[in-house]
């Protein structure tokens, strides 16, 4: 059974190419369908790891991987179809590669090998899934109490992906400070 985790983190990869396809058509509702099991399978493979000892140098990569593939195939297709704001892509975007950029100059540069997510980041990644979430029940389901629930988690979504990037910014300025053997 060690092989139930990967195999539920491949799937969850396996369905970003499906979410691109079917978003353009419309079919939003089989999309949220989706998203939500991979939600779902997302919490049950991180417990099955632990449960079956299954965790490894491989889970470790391959997980926030599939959630990061997952989380930007959804908001580049929602945005292409202007159910999620430009503007809020951008910044999803631009934090996303702040954060990639800055960790390959402390790597190369500074030889810091360990980047442990903060958790005003794990507090903007919830509200992002959430967001993503929110648009597709909006777009399946067009009632006023769904607008205003989707207004509610863009503007926290904004609000925690912009707090996030700049406290990234900040401790990767003090990483860059700091002298190398504090963070290898």
């Amino acid at each position: 059974m060690g092989w139930l985790p990967h195999t539920l983190t491949l799937l969850r990869i396996a369905a970003s190419p499906l979410l691109v396809w079917l978003l353009p058509q419309g079919r939003f509702r089989i999309a949220l369908g989706i998203a939500l099991i991979a939600g779902l399978s997302d919490w049950f493979d991180g417990y099955a790891a632990r449960r079956l000892g299954a965790a490894g140098k491989l889970g470790e990569i391959l997980d926030p991987l599939a959630d990061k593939i997952l989380l930007l195939t959804l908001f580049l297709a929602l945005g292409a179809l202007r159910l999620i704001p430009l503007w809020m892509l951008s910044l999803a975007i631009g934090r996303d590669l702040i954060i990639v950029g800055g960790a390959l100059v402390l790597r190369i540069f500074r030889g810091a090998r360990r980047f442990v997510p903060s958790t005003l980041g794990k507090v903007s990644t919830f509200f992002q899934i959430l967001l993503v979430l929110l648009a597709l029940v909006y777009a399946s389901y067009r009632y006023e109490l769904f607008f205003w629930l989707n207004n509610a988690g863009l503007v926290l979504s904004a609000i925690f992906t912009g707090l996030s990037g700049i406290g990234y910014i900040r401790l990767g300025i003090r990483m860059a400070r700091a002298p190398a053997a504090d963070f290898r």
